[in-house]
């Protein structure tokens, strides 16, 4: 008799598609609002505390070029490939809640620097400002936020920081903030 009551009390338990679902797609809304560009999100979930992905972000719209204000400037970057490693701290829920991570990052863009050159006209040495082309790796960590719906619908918000270390154009720093909007399936 105690087997089926414990049969019964299982029976009772309802069992989510986010906490059986180990695969989730997103898009990073502020990228595509705010600086226009695309930046696609796949996560595999390892287990209820890790999982896996890679964001990859291309900059395609640049509507504001040349005007006062051009967000596309925020990121010197005009392609990247982001692996995350994301560990959750969230006891209640799979792979949802507070979170940080790791990452690494392949770039390359334009980034903007000043430089010595020569005034033809006097001889002098002045400062100029030159795009110069790079292509480098960064490393860096995170710490964010995960909210997933009963239904599997998702809200990723986080930030990160990295340094690039290879080439001497590319930008020092490499800042990751995101609002993704997704799925888990």
């Amino acid at each position: 008799m105690a087997h089926r009551c414990f049969a019964q009390e299982y029976q009772d338990v309802e069992v989510y598609s986010r906490d059986t679902a180990k695969n989730e797609i997103s898009l990073n809304i502020l990228n595509v609002l705010v600086f226009g560009a695309m930046d696609f999100s796949y996560e595999r979930i390892l287990s209820d505390h890790t999982s896996l992905g890679v964001a990859i972000f291309s900059k395609v719209f640049n509507k504001n070029e040349g005007e006062n204000v051009d967000f596309s400037k925020a990121y010197s970057k005009s392609f990247s490939i982001t692996p995350k490693f994301k560990y959750f701290l969230s006891e209640e829920q799979t792979a949802s809640g507070l979170y940080a991570e790791v990452f690494g990052m392949f770039s390359n863009g334009k980034n903007k620097k000043e430089v010595d050159a020569i005034d033809p006209e006097t001889g002098n040495t002045i400062q100029r400002e030159v795009s110069l082309d790079f292509t480098d790796l960064a490393l860096g960590i995170g710490a964010g936020g995960k909210f997933v719906a009963k239904q599997g619908f998702l809200v990723d918000v986080s930030f990160g920081l990295g340094r690039n270390f290879f080439h001497k154009d590319s930008p020092d720093i490499v800042i990751l903030p995101s609002v993704n909007v997704g799925y888990r399936f």
